[in-house]
């Protein structure tokens, strides 16, 4: 499918239904082939349509990372979701509370003892039991010694592990072990190669709690760029992808399969116009930091009109601009439109509050992106 002569305002959000579609049917295919289930990462739509759409196709449930993500799905009665991120703030209890009333299938995780009793104090006045796993750090143990959330050793994990097995207000339902660092290593066998020391950590961690009587019904992780290693470690109930839907320019650059082939197809592009002529090689266009988002080492990428080597660059807030290969024959015009694949698709739809869904005919909806900032 082509963008040409789309009679939209710019810059805009676009999402090509075509492509969005066949990713989330592409990875409910190796889910189902795998034997292994999804619960796709709502982070990188933040969208209800979307969610119902990968649940539609075969996912088992909806990650979310913010609690605002949570409040969205759960009121809109999608089932099985997995609060990816631990809730300390005391400020959010009612919040949570109505979650744990409106959801029995809500599912939360945490890290340390304060939000067993954080959580306990809450859920005591409902008189119900909530699910609780326990998150697992399994990035800290990897090359670059890194660390986000998660209990860091297998005597804290099975020891949270007990009390949520023994406090009358939660059901221990497994785990979460999540490797975000690995997930963009462009080389497959060295992101192989960074993965197997988790999953021998993550065997361990297994191994531990069954000794223990504590049998994590869910072990739940992974991600796009690892979802098949992950799969074939055999280790995981469920995987946690996100990207897989847009696929960004930082996942074009990853070697996702062993096969190297390839693996999903651009779904998610800015559309822009040409505001400003620098010289015939150069133009600025009306989509800058406020359009795309600029936390990647890597930079968007334009795809249509322009041919292959034509490079974006940020020039402030609403600004960005477009230069043209010198092996260049074609130049732009004033009001032409440019289409940007952006470089991360997460931060990138956090940015809009709407976007538009183009089919294979051109016809053009308007979507919400109902969960996005923070509510």
């Amino acid at each position: 499918m082509t963008y040409s002569k789309l009679n939209i305002s710019t810059p805009s959000l676009i999402i090509n239904k075509n492509n969005l579609l066949s990713n989330i049917n592409k990875m409910n295919n190796f889910s189902k082939k795998n034997k292994i289930n999804i619960r796709p990462h709502s982070k990188s739509h933040k969208m209800i349509k979307i969610a119902k759409t990968q649940l539609k196709y075969g996912a088992c449930g909806i990650c979310v990372a913010t609690l605002y993500e949570a409040e969205k799905m759960v009121e809109n009665k999608i089932k099985g979701v997995l609060l990816t991120t631990p809730i300390t703030n005391i400020k959010d209890k009612v919040r949570l509370k109505n979650l744990f009333k409106l959801s029995d299938s809500f599912m939360i995780v945490i890290d340390n003892i304060y939000s067993i009793n954080f959580l306990s104090n809450i859920v005591k006045p409902l008189r119900k039991k909530i699910n609780v796993l326990v998150d697992c750090d399994i990035m800290y143990i990897g090359k670059n010694k890194i660390s986000r959330t998660g209990a860091r050793s297998i005597k804290e994990i099975i020891s949270l592990a007990k009390i949520i097995n023994q406090n009358k207000y939660m059901n221990f339902r497994g785990i979460t072990a999540y490797a975000g660092d690995i997930q963009h290593i462009n080389n497959y066998n060295k992101r192989s190669n960074e993965a197997k020391v988790r999953y021998n950590y993550l065997k361990n961690i297994i191994i531990s709690l069954k000794n223990n009587n504590l049998d994590p019904e869910i072990i739940s992780g992974g991600g796009t760029g690892s979802h098949e290693l992950d799969a074939k470690s055999k280790l995981f109930t469920e995987l946690q992808p996100g990207s897989y839907i847009f696929n960004d320019v930082e996942y074009n650059n990853v070697s996702i399969y062993k096969s190297n082939n390839k693996h999903f197809s651009p779904a998610l592009i800015i559309g822009t116009s040409v505001i400003s002529r620098i010289n015939k090689k150069q133009y600025v266009v009306d989509a800058g930091l406020k359009a795309i988002s600029a936390d990647s080492n890597l930079m968007p990428l334009p795809i249509e009109p322009t041919p292959i080597g034509t490079k974006y660059s940020f020039l402030g807030d609403e600004h960005g601009k477009i230069t043209l290969p010198k092996s260049s024959k074609i130049e732009l015009s004033l009001g032409d439109k440019v289409y940007i694949q952006p470089a991360h698709c997460d931060p990138t739809i956090n940015l809009y509050d709407k976007c538009l869904i183009l089919d294979e005919n051109k016809s053009i909806k308007t979507w919400n992106i109902d969960a996005r900032g923070y509510g």
